[in-house]
Parts: C-alpha cells; structure tokens; sequence
C-alpha cells in the first residue's frame, strides 16, 4: 500500500512540474493576459479543473510558475560563494559562461522577464522584491569585484553594467527566430552558445 501511495506521490509531482513547464512557456511566449487556465490545460493534456485543483486561481498559477522557474535558475547558475574577495576572475568568467548556457537552455526566462516589465504590476513588483532584488543582492558585490579589478569597468555604476552584462547574455536568446530568418544563425546550437559565451567575455573583459 505505502509503495502504491508513493508512485501515485511521484506522479503527482511528475504532473504538477509538467503543467508548471508549460504554464511557464505559455506566459513568457504570449504574456499573463493572453492566457488562460483552460488554455494550459489543453497543451498539457490536461482537465483544466486538474490545473485549479494543483494551484487555485490563474494568478497563483502565475506565482508558482515564476517560483519553480527562480529555484531552477538558483540551482543551475547559482553566484560562486560569499566571500567575494577571495573568487578570482576564472571563477567569476566561468560563472557567467554558465549563465549564458542557462540562457540559451531556457530562453522562456528571459521572454518571461521581458513579458512582464512591460507592464507596470503588481505581478512585476512582486517578482522584483520576492526573486530579483535577493538574486542581485548575490551578484552586485561580484559585479563590484571584477570591476575593481578590470581597467574600464570601475567607472561604470555596478547596477548598470550587471543589466549590461544580462542583456548581452540574454538577447540572442530572445531573437532566436529573427537570427534564423535574418542571418540562418541557430542560435540555439551547442557551437554557437559556446561562441556566444566567449563573446561575452570578451565584451565585459576587453
């Protein structure tokens, strides 16, 4: 009975991550007010009361959608340790070389962010106190480091040149379709990801 219990746990689980997968590409690609519960429903192959049954309300579907999605990205490209001082910069080139390839694993985090800060919500400022503002807490004191140490950098405030360096990060990943259409690029290959790591080092460590 316990073992009967436990994979009908498992599944549960299975199913819960498989709806917030999709939930998740179905805001960042279309936007929240674009989609609906039934909508997610459908793509996941699942009865929409199932959706309401996991999360409740659409918004909270949101919340958990945008909470699976910062865990994943804390487990997957977490800042090198606390003490910043002692990380040398192949650490600090290492741990952005890592978040390039997050980028390009999840392209739907940056169409997610780039969703919602075009719209003035209290969705948004939610995400900002709950997820982003904590991460950017983590990454500014190494911001600061490597710019103590690289000539050029230390005149440019760490808050901007942090949105500098996760927008040349990111962007290629937020035009995949239009760097296929326009050049026959993939963006998304394993080749050009590497290619694109190396670029933006070379940017930020010129």
């Amino acid at each position: 009975m316990q073992i009967v219990r436990q994979a009908q746990q498992e599944r549960s689980e299975q199913t819960r991550a498989e709806i917030l997968a999709i939930a998740l590409e179905q805001f960042s690609t279309r936007g929240f007010d674009a989609v609906s519960v039934r909508d997610i429903a459908d793509v996941a192959g699942v009865n929409h009361a199932m959706i309401r049954y996991y999360f409740g309300s659409k918004d909270n579907l949101w919340r958990e959608s945008v909470t699976f999605l910062f865990d994943r990205f804390m487990a997957e490209a977490k800042p090198p340790g606390s003490d910043v001082g002692r990380i040398s910069l192949d650490v600090v080139k290492e741990y952005i070389r890592n978040y390039v390839r997050y980028c390009a694993k999840y392209p739907e985090h940056a169409r997610l962010m780039m969703q919602e800060a075009n719209r003035d919500s209290e969705r948004l400022k939610w995400m900002a106190q709950t997820f982003i503002r904590p991460r950017h807490n983590l990454t500014i004191p190494l911001i600061e480091h490597v710019s103590a140490q690289t000539k050029g950098l230390e005149k440019i405030d760490p808050i901007t040149l942090l949105y500098m360096i996760t927008a040349i990060a990111q962007i290629p990943y937020l035009l995949t379709a239009e760097i296929k259409y326009a050049h026959g690029i993939n963006a998304l290959r394993e080749k050009a990801v590497e290619a694109h790591c190396e670029a933006v080092l070379a940017f930020v460590f010129r």
